[in-house]
């Protein structure tokens, strides 16, 4: 049987965006727009894509599975958006979290034949 070697893509992607991210904490308040021909983009917006890039790169890095980064980001990701809408109750974790691994257990069972 093969091993997965690991992509130093995702490592190399995984270190620009946690710069990216700590660049915009530090120094981009909140609550700057950056207009887009005419269209506003508020920051906040603009901060998820470094958490979401940070969020797949580096556990598809140590876990060498994309599929495992991009459940784990979307979690992540999901996380975030509910608290940031004011879904704090611990049900919604719960929820999440059952949600996700259940996608796990989807992705991952060998089909028996």
């Amino acid at each position: 049987m093969r091993r997965k070697k690991r992509q130093l893509s995702y490592l190399i992607l995984a270190v620009i965006s946690l710069v990216v991210l700590l660049l915009l904490i530090l120094f981009v308040p909140p609550t700057t727009q950056i207009s887009l021909s005419f269209i506003p983009i508020p920051m906040l917006l603009l901060f998820f894509v470094p958490v979401i890039l940070l969020s797949f790169s580096l556990p598809a890095y140590l876990l060498k599975s994309p599929k495992h980064g991009v459940l784990l980001s979307l979690f992540i990701s999901l996380f975030l958006i509910f608290r940031l809408l004011g879904l704090t109750h611990p049900l919604f974790v719960v929820l999440l979290l059952a949600l996700f691994l259940t996608l796990e257990l989807l992705f991952t069972s060998k089909k028996v034949q």
